[in-house]
């Protein structure tokens, strides 16, 4: 979420290819409920692929078998037992949290325009009918119209739903991990992800020995991103990422 705040170039690009390509197809198929429902699978494809994108970690992949290959250092099986006794962390989270509210109640006004601009698309193709001779660019013109109107309301919520919330950190906690000499692997129900050494250089790592905490962040201009290793020996977690986690850090 953090790198889909960051990059507004990048997403307002992808997301203009999918308008043009549903709107190329809906010019064909016409008003129906497969073109309807086209825009839908077009809609929740543009999401996937846009999460993939802008999901990719600032801190870096690597195969967790091949971290975990490497000299263990660190290990916490159970860090939901340090971050319940972490006053601070309710608190930490409420931009966060804010941000998710703001940017749900912000979606309603695009669901209802997709909805009840559905059935003024014939009114539309009238209009533009007194322009345009081919039957083919008077779909596409009104498609195109109508998934641009889609794609304004919700660029509109979205910056509405960041500057409601303002600069917002998004913190990621495992509840399981283990540090090696080649990286770090975050385990969860279902899957693992790795972080490898030696981190980027942007990569800041602090230190709360009182909330029991080490925090891996990066800051971004609208956003920063964090990975909160709870520990029960905070200060050791600390001092081996530093010793290991960066060039020359031994």
């Amino acid at each position: 979420m953090a790198q889909y705040l960051e990059n507004p170039w990048q997403r307002l690009i992808q997301s203009q290819i999918f308008v043009i390509i549903y709107a190329a197809i809906a010019a064909v198929l016409g008003i129906t409920l497969q073109t309807f429902l086209l825009a839908l699978v077009l809609i929740l494809i543009a999401t996937y692929v846009q999460n993939r994108l802008f999901n990719k970690s600032p801190f870096g992949n690597a195969r967790p078998e091949q971290v975990l290959s490497a000299k263990k250092l660190y290990e916490e099986k159970n860090t939901r037992e340090i971050q319940a006794q972490d006053e601070g962390f309710y608190m930490d989270m409420q931009p966060q949290l804010r941000y998710m509210m703001w940017l749900n109640l912000s979606i309603l006004p695009g669901l209802a325009y997709f909805f009840l601009a559905w059935g003024r698309l014939g009114e539309l193709q009238a209009f533009l009918r007194t322009y345009f001779e081919s039957e083919l660019i008077v779909n596409f013109l009104a498609f195109l119209i109508y998934m641009e109107g889609f794609f304004v309301i919700n660029q509109i919520a979205l910056l509405l739903a960041a500057n409601r919330a303002g600069k917002v950190s998004f913190i990621n906690y495992p509840s399981e991990y283990t540090v090696t000499s080649s990286g770090i692997v975050f385990k969860s129900l279902i899957s693992s992800t790795a972080i490898p050494f030696p981190l980027p250089s942007m990569i800041d790592v602090r230190v709360d020995e009182r909330r029991s905490f080490v925090d891996l962040v990066t800051e971004g201009k609208r956003s920063s991103t964090i990975i909160r290793l709870y520990a029960k020996n905070p200060k050791r977690l600390y001092e081996l990422i530093k010793r290991h986690g960066f060039t020359g850090g031994a």
